[in-house]
């Protein structure tokens, strides 16, 4: 246990460390996900809600009680730090959680099982899935608890729809299980699922707006893509930014579905509800074929990827870094012929409440 301010201190600095070495190698992304350390019996150090990992100092790491979490300070601590405190309650072997929202655990976490049995090397390996929850909730808390107990010797699982849960008695023990956890969840696409795509974001035409006008980063970018990028700003005057995302998932989906439905809850905070897939290119009317749509910050083009849309650089590329994730649990779904969706009023719920609070929160730390 930690004795006096320095080691707090320390402590403190040692959470932001991991948390900037997790989002390097890409197991946290934005602002998603959690760091936290037990302290004391009483109480545990956890990274602040809605700020980017980039942007964290000493003074956002928040101190929370584990019986009421109860926090000292101003800054909020994780919407998570109730699953946090129920993991140390009911673990008192371990000091150190990490929950991510990596790529193919979150991917695996969105097929409807209940156990993954896959491999690391020449080890075996089983993880559980806990039921899905809304973020936050009382329920996801009796969730997490139910996995606990009933997998007690289990350092990680896979959170359904949502992301991963790892701890250990220090920060190395729980980054090695997310990286295990990662490893063998992504032969179980392959091996499974027949799933093998590489999770990142390929660029095709992008653009942005400079004065009200638009600036295109390929100069010759063909007429017909200049005609999207227009409509979409037209559409929405909160776009200032467009990324053209053409890797291999979002390729695969522009070209083989019509709708895609929210698999992982990130998606449905970033991106929307419900984002249409043009099937033709006439369209309905027999003119558009593109769904621009309010708080939907994507738009499919038929065989040709997706546009990503933000109103900064970094917004858009989060918009097609997540989409990039949603399109590999999509086509792993398919494939795997079954999967659990999330629900529209699930959705619904989150999309609002990350467009009206959350979101805002890493803007109050620029200004």
């Amino acid at each position: 246990m930690l004795q006096g301010n320095e080691e707090i201190l320390e402590a403190k600095k040692h959470i932001i460390e991991v948390a900037r070495e997790l989002h390097e190698i890409g197991l946290l992304v934005r602002t998603w996900g959690n760091v936290s350390q037990r302290i004391d019996d009483k109480s545990f150090l956890i990274t602040p809600s809605g700020i980017k990992y980039e942007d964290l100092t000493v003074d956002m790491i928040v101190k929370v009680n584990i019986d009421d979490l109860s926090y000292e300070g101003d800054v909020l601590p994780s919407t998570e730090k109730c699953v946090h405190a129920a993991c140390y309650k009911e673990r008192k072997d371990i000091d150190f959680i990490i929950h991510t929202h990596q790529v193919y655990a979150s991917c695996v976490g969105t097929l409807g099982i209940k156990k993954v049995f896959s491999y690391l090397d020449d080890e075996d390996i089983e993880i559980p899935v806990a039921a899905f929850a809304l973020p936050g909730s009382e329920k996801l808390v009796e969730n997490t608890v139910k996995a606990i107990k009933k997998f007690p010797d289990c350092n990680g699982f896979i959170m359904a729809n949502h992301g991963a849960l790892c701890f250990g008695k220090n920060s190395k023990e729980a980054i090695y299980e997310a990286e295990k956890m990662e490893v063998a969840c992504n032969n179980f696409l392959i091996d499974v699922c027949k799933t093998d795509i590489k999770h990142g974001v390929e660029f095709g035409f992008n653009s942005h707006l400079e004065n009200g006008e638009i600036v295109y980063d390929i100069p010759d970018t063909p007429k017909r893509v200049r005609h999207i990028h227009e409509l979409i700003y037209a559409k929405r005057k909160d776009v200032k930014y467009i990324i053209h995302n053409k890797s291999e998932a979002v390729m695969t989906v522009s070209r083989r579905a019509n709708h895609m439905r929210p698999l992982l809850y990130d998606f449905a905070q970033l991106i929307g509800v419900s984002v249409k897939v043009p099937s033709n290119e006439q369209g309905k009317d027999g003119m558009s074929y593109h769904n621009i749509k309010k708080n939907v910050n994507v738009v499919f083009s038929l065989y040709d990827g997706a546009y990503c849309l933000g109103a900064s650089y970094d917004d858009a590329m989060d918009v097609a870094d997540v989409l990039d994730k949603g399109c590999i649990a999509h086509v792993a779904v398919m494939r795997h012929g079954e999967g659990h969706f999330l629900s529209l009023l699930e959705c619904i719920k989150m999309n609002r409440f990350y467009r009206k609070s959350y979101s805002k929160r890493s803007e109050i730390v620029k200004k």
